[in-house]
């Protein structure tokens, strides 16, 4: 019995260092910046309230090819104007071997968004400086604990979908 688990653990592990994920091309997809004119927000006190909104998009476009697409919303309100809205879309081309159908989601959801992510926080800052305004760091996402979050969420719910048969 032991020597089935130690078995299985070994083949667990040797399938996890055959698991590769090649990053075959990293692309900004689109860009959009809107911002008052400084003169329009004279007389606002205080530092804007900044608010990053996240969404992604993934497209299977090969056997184990996919595109994934992530996009970073940053909107800082001064009072109750908008002075700018930042919109970045960076897309990546990535390649997948050796991961298991239970493992794609994971890989899709936190691994290729920690790969893009950093991509979307330069170009947006590069952005809003362009525009004149002031952009504080955007901080690192933990993708792995909205993921998790994600999980949580719709394994509560689950119970209740099949209960309303």
């Amino acid at each position: 019995m032991a020597e089935e688990n130690q078995d299985q653990g070994a083949a667990a592990a040797q399938e996890s260092r055959d698991a590769q994920m090649i990053v075959q091309h990293v692309f900004l997809k689109d860009t959009s910046y809107e911002a008052k004119s400084p003169h329009e927000l004279e007389g606002s006190e205080g530092q804007p309230d900044m608010n990053v909104n996240l969404s992604q998009r993934t497209n299977q476009v090969g056997d184990d090819r996919y595109e994934v697409v992530l996009t970073v919303t940053v909107t800082a309100k001064q009072g109750d104007k908008t002075a700018f809205l930042c919109e970045v879309q960076y897309g990546g081309i990535f390649q997948f071997s050796g991961f298991t159908d239970q493992q794609m989601p994971y890989v899709l959801n936190v691994l290729c968004p920690n790969v893009l992510f950093p991509y979307n926080r330069t170009q947006i800052s590069n952005i809003v400086s362009a525009g004149g305004y002031f952009m504080p760091p955007i901080q690192p996402i933990n993708f792995e604990s909205i993921f998790r979050q994600r999980m949580a969420e719709a394994q509560a719910s689950q119970p209740d979908q099949t209960g309303q048969a």
